[in-house]
């Protein structure tokens, strides 16, 4: 009984049974990273994933595509978001190709299969065209935001690791759509829309 009055129960939960948790991990070896408490279709997963680093790709070539358009000095700012935008994403690919290989498969780098899976269509842009620049890469944004979201509630708690990434992820994609959106090309695209009024 404990002081409450409460039974423990029989044997504590697993998690806590640290010989046993061990023995498993080492019978598991062979199995990486792919614990049995991941419960996810894991073909499923790495279909997902690649999608999601096809997205980021594109949307990190878009980026930079984008950042050299701009060349007006008064834009430099918005040059050096772009810039850090496709880092950014070049870099969560890399995080979500590494997560691909952790559950046993190879993220594709292929550019073919790179247009073709991603959610984030490529568009060239004059240069100096910076409303269509923004404007474009904010639709990116939400997008990825998007899919992120819908990644995050598909994946649930089947797969703790392969989530706690997707949020940290879409997060990230959050701000980016955010710094985005309160550019003053951005902005002023907004209130040039039919409807729409200043300040909106």
């Amino acid at each position: 009984m404990t002081p409450s009055g409460r039974e423990h129960p029989a044997s504590p939960p697993s998690v806590l049974r640290m010989r046993e948790v061990r023995d498993r991990a080492l019978f598991d070896l062979d199995d990486g990273p792919v614990t049995p408490s991941n419960r996810a279709d894991l073909t499923a997963t790495t279909r997902l994933l690649n999608v999601l680093l096809a997205s980021l790709v594109v949307s990190s070539l878009q980026y930079e595509q984008h950042a050299l358009a701009v060349r007006a000095p008064s834009a430099r700012p918005l040059a050096e978001l772009l810039f850090a935008g496709a880092d950014r994403d070049r870099g969560d690919a890399r995080l979500v190709a590494t997560r691909i290989r952790q559950l046993g498969c190879a993220g594709d780098y292929d550019p073919q299969h790179l247009s073709a899976r991603s959610r984030v269509a490529f568009r060239a842009f004059p240069d100096g065209d910076v409303v269509g620049i923004v404007t474009q890469n904010l639709v990116g944004a939400r997008i990825l935001v998007q899919t992120l979201q819908e990644a995050v509630r598909w994946i649930g708690d089947d797969d703790p690791t392969t989530r706690r990434l997707l949020e940290r992820l879409l997060e990230a994609k959050e701000t980016q759509a955010d710094e985005l959106s309160a550019q003053p090309a951005q902005q002023q695209a907004a209130t040039a829309r039919p409807g729409a009024r200043p300040g909106t």
